[in-house]
């Protein structure tokens, strides 16, 4: 025959010392209470990261755009395309004209959100009464958007900045930038 198992008091807990339970119970939602704010500061910094990796890139996905050998709009009616892959040895059929059509209409999608969101921050910046709302645009602008990039260095001097408040302006500006790109998944308390 199996062995029984042997049950618990149904009292056990009650055993237990109050102000002992009380310390346990406090010191576990200390510990989850930590592990969320952990959690919120991994979701903010990867926000930022992506915000900062959309900016670093920003230029790369312009020139994509603007250099596209494919028009997204026009390439399904364009004969001449499938003539001349066809002329390569290439199949009509065999070629997946659909995932180049989605990488550029994507990009230009990309571009134009990317675009207005950095036109909506302007404008915040631009009515803002403090100079620093303004200084993180231009900084932006300088580090990411212009057509003639400025180094760190170059920034700190026009700005009569130090670096490190170049870096302190990305990431503020990166921040809300994360709220305008992505809506409320950019928010710091998700």
């Amino acid at each position: 025959m199996g062995k029984r198992k042997k049950e618990a008091p149904a009292n056990q807990y009650e055993r237990l010392d109050p102000v002992l339970a009380k310390e346990i119970t406090d010191f576990i939602i200390d510990k989850l209470r930590e592990e969320e704010t952990k959690l919120v500061k991994a979701r903010h910094d990867h926000k930022r990261a992506n915000v900062k990796l959309l900016l670093r890139k920003y230029r790369d996905i312009v020139e994509n755009v603007n250099k596209s050998v494919y028009d997204a709009v026009h390439i399904e009616d364009d004969v001449e395309l499938f003539e001349l892959i066809e002329m390569m040895g290439g199949k009509r059929e065999s070629f997946r004209v659909e995932s180049l059509r989605d990488s550029a209409a994507r990009s230009q999608m990309l571009v134009a959100h990317i675009d207005r969101m950095i036109a909506a921050y302007k404008e915040f910046c631009d009515k803002s009464d403090k100079e620093e709302d303004k200084r993180r645009y231009r900084v932006i602008y300088e580090s990411f958007i212009s057509p003639n990039p400025k180094t760190t260095e170059e920034i700190a001097d026009a700005e009569y900045i130090d670096k490190s408040t170049v870096y302190r302006d990305i990431d503020a500006a990166a921040d809300r930038l994360a709220v305008l790109l992505f809506g409320v998944y950019g928010l710091k308390f998700l």
